[in-house]
């Protein structure tokens, strides 16, 4: 499929819950995906959660280490596999462990 040279619409808000991931674009619409899709920030408290920035077409959780754009959600593309593994990696280190 040839892509055209059109850029990603810029992202003005930004909704995360511990079910959905939205972004509010400039042209008016709002795109969301399962928060499922995402396992670095489903895995994330609510306070690495709450601190992002917004970059014209993308957002960027410095604590985190991860970045979304706009095209990517427009997509519905999931999160990278390596990502996604490295998310849950750090979430089996930061369980208790039993005995």
């Amino acid at each position: 499929m040839k892509r055209n040279n059109t850029s990603p619409p810029d992202i003005t808000a930004v909704h995360i819950d511990d079910e959905r991931l939205a972004f509010d674009l400039e042209d008016g619409r709002t795109v969301s995906v399962p928060i499922a899709f995402y396992p670095t920030l489903m895995l994330a408290d609510a306070e690495e959660r709450r601190h992002y920035e917004i970059c014209h077409s993308s957002v960027h959780w410095p604590k985190l280490d991860c970045d979304i754009n706009s095209e990517a959600l427009l997509r519905g593309a999931k999160e990278d596999r390596r990502y996604a593994e490295r998310a849950w990696r750090r979430e089996r280190q930061a369980e208790p462990a039993r005995d």
